[in-house]
């Protein structure tokens, strides 16, 4: 007969059939058939343990009745599951013990393990089936991103990941990754523009001076007024690539972030009449006018600075015609010292304005040898400003002129 487990809801049960008992011999017949039915040795014994009844008069092989078994040996010996409870019987309270073969128990863990097994052995199936497949789904825009990312060279730097296929955080990466590709097709194209512009500077002086090294050959060691006007020549154009091989020194050390500034207090004041004093002395062709604010005292690089507003003055000199103005003003702000150069000359125009600051950059290509330089100066003039935690406001029009503001902070933090 399939085995029962006991709850006190079917012990209730027995219960009521013993109750029903009125002899020994019916007490004893009931507890045989439960016994069979509920496929266990049971033994009724009061509550001091002395037996009473049992479902075979020598179970586990002692007659009863019996006192004081001692039931735990049973289960040792016999390999017996014991489940006690309290009953009442004959208006007399008594336990009542029933006692299982441990082997049938064993028996069911064991096919209930097989049944638990296969079922994860079938569960792993199919996750790996499942997982196969979404990791597929899932793995697919990972290896076309992968398989356009290698076909992305310096000679195809135009191709992009395709955003609107992708998913969730691939969508992220996709987004992150075209961003990395336009900043490196800029810095690639600022690249090649630079090493193009480079190479235009220097062939140009280059070329003059092989030119004029030609002419002394020739002639310059008969006639005097050759041999003159090549060295002052070769002179010039050797000044000019100095400039710039410093110019491009001095943006190298900005881009690799070892650009270093020697800070100290100074007034910039008497900064300001130095440089307008030197201009005076060179430009005799411009009508300088200047008002300078005195005793402003700042921190910073004094060299430097003198050097930005120097290329701000000597490029309102250059693109200003003979005698107009340039006027230099410098007053006190809430959050430091602003200084304006001003001047009447060609202006730039709104196209123009947005770029002034790049380098090599031009507005007018053709006044490039005439006004002389090399396109760098405003590049490095907005860095030592900006090193400084400056700021620049540029204003200008057409056919009036330009002005150029910056502002630079009496406290400038380490």
């Amino acid at each position: 007969m399939e085995h029962e487990l006991f709850i006190p809801k079917k012990i209730n049960v027995d219960e009521s059939l013993l109750k029903e008992c009125t002899t020994d011999l019916e007490i004893k017949d009931t507890i045989r058939k439960i016994a069979v039915y509920r496929d266990s040795d049971i033994i009724i014994a009061e509550l001091d343990d002395s037996i009473v009844y049992a479902s075979d008069d020598n179970l586990f092989g002692i007659p009863y009745p019996e006192t004081k078994i001692q039931f735990f040996e049973f289960i040792k010996e016999n390999k017996k599951l014991p489940y006690k409870e309290i009953i009442s019987l004959n208006n007399k309270f008594h336990k009542i013990f029933y006692y299982f073969n441990v082997s049938s128990f064993t028996n069911r863990a064991k096919i209930l393990a097989l049944l638990v097994g296969a079922g994860e052995l079938f569960g792993l199936f199919i996750i790996w089936l499942f997982g196969s497949h979404k990791s597929k789904k899932v793995l697919k825009p990972i290896y076309t991103m992968t398989t356009m990312a290698k076909d992305i060279t310096i000679y195809n730097m135009d191709a992009r990941l395709n955003i609107s296929e992708a998913k969730y955080e691939l969508k992220d990466l996709a987004y992150t990754l075209n961003k990395m590709l336009d900043s490196l097709k800029t810095d690639y194209t600022k690249q090649k523009r630079f090493v193009s512009d480079v190479s235009h500077e220097l062939r140009t002086p280059i070329s003059i001076i092989d030119g004029y090294a030609s002419m002394l050959q020739r002639w310059g060691k008969k006639d005097e007024e050759v041999l003159n006007e090549s060295i002052e020549a070769i002179k010039n154009e050797a000044e000019n690539m100095k400039d710039l091989v410093e110019n491009l020194l001095f943006l190298a050390r900005h881009d690799n972030q070892t650009l270093e500034y020697n800070m100290e207090n100074f007034y910039i004041d008497e900064l300001l009449n130095e440089v307008i004093k030197e201009t005076g002395i060179i430009d005799k062709k411009h009508i300088i006018e200047h008002t300078i604010t005195p005793n402003v005292l700042i921190s910073g690089d004094k060299n430097r600075l003198k050097q930005a507003i120097r290329i701000f003055v000597d490029n309102a000199i250059k693109y200003t015609p003979p005698s107009g103005k340039i006027i230099i003003k410098s007053y006190k702000t809430d959050t430091g010292i602003s200084v304006s150069i001003k001047d009447t000359g060609i202006g730039i125009s709104r196209e123009d304005l947005g770029n002034i600051f790049n380098r090599f950059y031009r507005s007018d290509k053709s006044r490039t040898r005439q006004t002389g330089g090399h396109g760098l100066g405003l590049s490095i003039a907005k860095i030592i400003v900006l090193g400084h935690k400056g700021k620049i406001k540029v204003r200008s029009k057409l056919g009036i002129g330009t002005e150029i503001i910056i502002t630079i902070p009496t406290s400038i933090p380490n």
